[in-house]
């Protein structure tokens, strides 16, 4: 890239550009786009600038965030009693995911400040760290997930407890409109399926459950055998991020992929999960980098651009909702399809159709001018 570049010197703009090449992502190579390969970019940069900066390279393997060792004992000692309060509240893995990386950041914030432990903290310091973390980690409106963990970490201790009134009552919330597949790209896909050689059954009924059903990625994984019945024509499963039962009627099109699957292409195994991997040992597929990758190849080989849209099942399962409120369903039978645990939460899907959109937009005042 330098050489092409025409860079005779490494420059953090050379290092952008290495960092953003999406060259990779072309469906023609043959190596295709994975996740550990773009944080392999990363890796290699991070090394790079190491070096000039103190001419000496670290070489022990990177640790996922929130794993890197806290210098100060009183600030160690103070986040690992975070941590065990998340771990006995019983939350969501990925809720405590999240609560662990923004409450690691303000631990490092703070030995960034020199401080030693919880008592140097100072009035402003909870502000000036939100405002850091948007700058340089976090989008603003994200924030609203993050921030109940950094709620919970401040009172949790008398040092912090009267900085609570720092953190801001109401953040701002997104409202984009969704990105989906219009109707012509999802039949494009669900064409493909059909046509394309050396697809694998697997990837085939993976791709089919996401694309009519609006599953996540942690639910397509955590199907078993034994929630399919076969017999009423229902895959009962509980879905992962709000524990609530949900029942997925088991169409034509998805019990077909299924035997596929399952008669002519899964290992023998002892395991009750219904996906497993390619490769031995044939263990369960858990990774929701793992339904992205299947999906990315399947949706690039059926010649859909991408157009800003991301991959995976967040917008398979947007595009479901979407299909359905323009044909009509109603928003509270969406709902229950998608099995969401908050009725109000459809309403954003009216986000994903413009003559929708239109429906819900008031007719102005007749006979004067409008008074706010």
């Amino acid at each position: 890239m330098a050489k092409e570049r025409g860079d005779n010197y490494y420059t953090i703009e050379l290092g952008q550009a290495f960092i953003g090449d999406q060259s990779h992502v072309v469906p023609e190579n043959t190596e295709r786009y994975h996740h550990e390969r773009t944080v392999a970019y990363k890796r290699c940069i991070k090394l790079v600038e190491s070096y000039l900066a103190t001419g000496t390279v670290d070489w022990t393997p990177a640790l996922h965030c929130a794993a890197f060792p806290v210098e100060s004992d009183a600030l160690r000692t103070s986040f690992l009693k975070f941590l065990s309060e998340l771990t006995n509240r019983e939350l969501k893995p990925n809720t405590i995911d999240g609560y662990r990386r923004f409450t690691y950041y303000f631990i490092e914030y703070l030995e960034g400040k020199g401080y030693r432990s919880l008592a140097d903290v100072k009035r402003g310091d909870i502000a000036a760290f939100i405002s850091v973390i948007c700058s340089e980690r976090y989008q603003a409106t994200s924030l609203g997930a993050h921030m109940p963990g950094l709620k919970l970490f401040l009172s949790m201790f008398g040092e912090t407890e009267p900085f609570l009134p720092e953190i801001p009552g109401h953040l701002p919330k997104k409202r984009d409109i969704l990105k989906v597949y219009s109707d012509d790209e999802y039949n494009r896909i669900i064409a493909h399926l059909d046509e394309a050689e050396g697809l694998s059954f697997r990837n085939k009924a993976i791709t089919i459950l996401a694309m009519n059903t609006g599953l996540r990625a942690v639910d397509i994984c955590a199907v078993r055998l034994r929630d399919i019945d076969w017999e009423h024509g229902i895959i009962h499963i509980v879905q992962q991020k709000t524990g609530r039962t949900h029942d997925i009627p088991l169409t034509e099109a998805i019990g077909n992929a299924l035997v596929d699957c399952l008669l002519n292409e899964r290992p023998v195994s002892d395991l009750d999960f219904v996906f497993l991997r390619s490769v031995a040992p044939h263990g369960p597929l858990m990774s929701h980098a793992g339904i992205r990758n299947i999906l990315f190849n399947v949706v690039n080989d059926s010649d859909i651009e991408a157009k800003g849209r991301s991959y995976g099942t967040r917008i398979t399962r947007h595009s479901t909702a979407s299909r359905m409120l323009r044909n009509g369903v109603p928003l509270p039978v969406i709902s229950e399809a998608l099995g969401h645990g908050n009725k109000d939460s459809v309403m954003i899907y009216i986000t994903t159709d413009n003559a929708k959109l239109a429906e819900c937009t008031l007719p102005l005042p007749r006979g004067g001018a409008c008074h706010g």
